[in-house]
């Protein structure tokens, strides 16, 4: 059965981009992935506000935290079973595995959660997947794909490029660099940069079995 995802990130706090989130959720998705940046330098009682009125209008919610979102979001549980915080967790997601990593990479530099590649690589020799054939949930985006090439460089992680090359995820999704919106392969993983929610952006990913069919769309 195919398994329909809206992929948000970066809203920075927009209650403007929240509802049309959560007015896109109603088109029959089966998950919305939130890619950190939930709020812009907020609190947890943000985030929780924030993904609440989301979840009112889709089964479930995974999300991570951003590099702007509070230090305490990375281990926050939320009341209720349809949000899930997905950093250096792994569950399932019908016949698919997701596994999640928040935070931004060593070049997010003065903001709140930042990590630099051995961070990074240490918490990912952790994060196992729970299937053969799963997703990534990452702020950041892996080096070198598109997603992450900002002012003529690619300015991405490492430590996620080499996970990815070693576990090999059908999908990764992730968002930090606004100016990446991009839809690109990192050998047979597809990784979807769907650009900040806050300026209206978004991507709907279909998946059935491992084929990934994904389209940059509009809120």
């Amino acid at each position: 059965m195919a398994l329909k995802i809206l992929q948000v990130s970066d809203i920075h706090g927009s209650m403007v981009a929240v509802e049309k989130i959560a007015a896109k959720a109603d088109e029959g998705y089966d998950a919305v992935f939130v890619a950190g940046d939930i709020t812009n330098f907020g609190t947890i009682a943000q985030a929780e506000t924030i993904l609440s009125k989301i979840a009112e209008h889709c089964p479930r919610v995974f999300f991570v935290a951003g590099n702007c979102d509070p230090e305490a979001l990375l281990n926050w549980q939320p009341a209720t079973e349809k949000i899930t915080n997905l950093h250096l967790k792994s569950v399932m997601l019908g016949e698919l595995g997701v596994v999640g990593l928040g935070g931004g990479g060593p070049k997010s530099v003065g903001t709140i959660i930042e990590f630099n590649e051995e961070q990074f690589s240490s918490m990912l020799s952790e994060l196992k997947p729970p299937s053969r054939s799963f997703i990534l949930l990452s702020h950041t985006p892996p080096y070198g794909a598109e997603a992450d090439h900002v002012g003529g460089k690619h300015v991405g992680s490492t430590a996620i490029r080499e996970y990815v090359e070693k576990t090999t995820p059908i999908l990764v999704s992730c968002g930090h660099i606004h100016e990446a919106r991009s839809i690109s392969k990192l050998g047979k993983t597809t990784v979807i940069n769907a650009g900040p929610a806050r300026n209206n952006y978004c991507a709907s990913i279909i998946i059935e079995g491992e084929e990934v069919k994904a389209e940059l769309q509009q809120l």
